[in-house]
């Protein structure tokens, strides 16, 4: 798991102060968040949000100088707001009303070993586990389908615009709930293969637009940082026609083989809960729906970038995932191509039964009929190929 973010706050004439602890916070393997991260053009102040929001940590350096400074208390009321741990370090006298409040972390020494002494791991993980414990995180709901898929696209946008040290930031990928975003076609929404997802159910060209948004900007992320997936590939997707079900275990097959995104854990949970769907993109945001039906998608998801409820979330997610691999007696590096054998014998059963059932088969638009039955039967040696290599 990576390290615990701690954000930097200073005023500018405590610059050689400010970069003497971020020295000694990054000696003891934390990551600093600071004004040396932000983007020019990209508005100063919601950048700074954006960083306290995603701390695990808040760190205000008040001197003199700095407690004079109106923002200061804005920053620290903003984390407070936030519920993001503050821990202050403090230099000399160190006047204000809501500073005076906050127990203070004096600074003894500027000297690089005792500062590094001072910023120990000891001192930042009782504050991380407290707020993981018994502090209530605050959370932004998505009430429908469409506002979920917006808000996974914004919120894994913001993470991307974010710099550490000069670096674009890119997260792990971790999901689960049916067959995961990356069954999500990555084409035009002109394309067939939308036709073939959604079937029956008439779905809007903004849905499927922001959906190829939320495929493409956790792509992104997985193929730096890869991903971890629990899935179930054994869903019924019923209402949507006869083809819907082929069409989401084909595109999920093609997203597994085509080694896009090189590191890839996977693991299949059969009969997971239709309404359960967590995604958890590094530990820099969570979002986690409470209901689904079919035909309408995921509602009321719930995110949070409160870090050390994330940070915690994740713990669960391991956990589950390392116990499905560990009954199926398979090692992560397995786990891919594991899977991808599952999925093909899924496809060979159901191409089959379907090529075999001219009930069903008269279920398919005439027009296109034809065209659908050779796709099929390419599908159907595709995977018998395949399997037998």
């Amino acid at each position: 798991m990576e390290s615990y973010r701690v954000f930097i706050s200073y005023s500018h004439k405590d610059r050689d102060l400010a970069e003497k602890v971020v020295e000694a916070l990054k000696a003891n393997k934390f990551t600093v968040l600071w004004d040396k991260n932000l983007t020019f053009g990209m508005g100063f102040t919601e950048q700074i949000k954006n960083f306290i929001a995603h701390a695990h940590v808040f760190m205000p350096i008040i001197t003199e100088e700095s407690s004079e400074r109106g923002w200061v208390h804005q920053e620290i009321g903003y984390a407070m707001a936030m519920n993001v741990p503050v821990l202050p370090v403090s230099k000399g006298q160190v006047p204000g009303e809501m500073i005076q409040q906050l127990h203070a972390l004096p600074l003894l020494s500027e000297n690089p070993e005792m500062l590094k002494k001072q910023m120990s791991w000891d001192v930042f993980e009782p504050l991380v586990l407290w707020a993981q414990k018994d502090v209530r995180p605050l959370f932004e709901c998505g009430e429908y389908h469409e506002d979920r898929t917006i808000l996974m696209v914004d919120y894994a946008t913001r993470v991307l615009g974010l710099r550490i040290e000069d670096d674009r930031v890119f997260a792990h990928v971790r999901q689960k709930g049916a067959l995961s975003s990356f069954h999500i076609p990555d084409k035009p929404i002109s394309h067939q293969a939308w036709q073939a997802r959604h079937g029956d159910v008439e779905v809007s060209d903004f849905r499927c637009k922001w959906l190829r948004e939320e495929r493409r900007v956790l792509e992104t992320h997985a193929r730096e940082k890869g991903a971890s997936l629990i899935i179930d590939p054994y869903l019924g997707f019923e209402r949507y026609g006869v083809l819907a079900r082929i069409s989401r275990l084909w595109e999920l097959l093609k997203f597994l083989e085509s080694g896009s995104v090189p590191n890839v854990v996977i693991a299949i949970h059969k009969d997971m809960p239709r309404d359960h769907n967590v995604t958890i993109v590094g530990d820099w945001f969570l979002a986690e729906a409470v209901d689904a039906t079919l035909g309408r998608g995921y509602r009321q998801t719930i995110f949070t970038r409160h870090a050390p409820s994330v940070r915690s979330r994740i713990e669960l997610f391991d956990e589950e995932l390392d116990h499905l691999l560990e009954e199926k007696g398979l090692k992560r590096e397995d786990s891919r191509k594991a899977v991808i054998d599952e999925i093909k014998e899924i496809l060979k059963i159901e191409v089959t039964n379907l090529l075999g059932d001219p009930e069903k088969l008269e279920k398919i638009p005439q027009k296109t009929r034809e065209a659908t039955v050779k796709r099929l039967e390419q599908i159907l040696a595709e995977a018998q190929q395949k399997t037998a290599e």
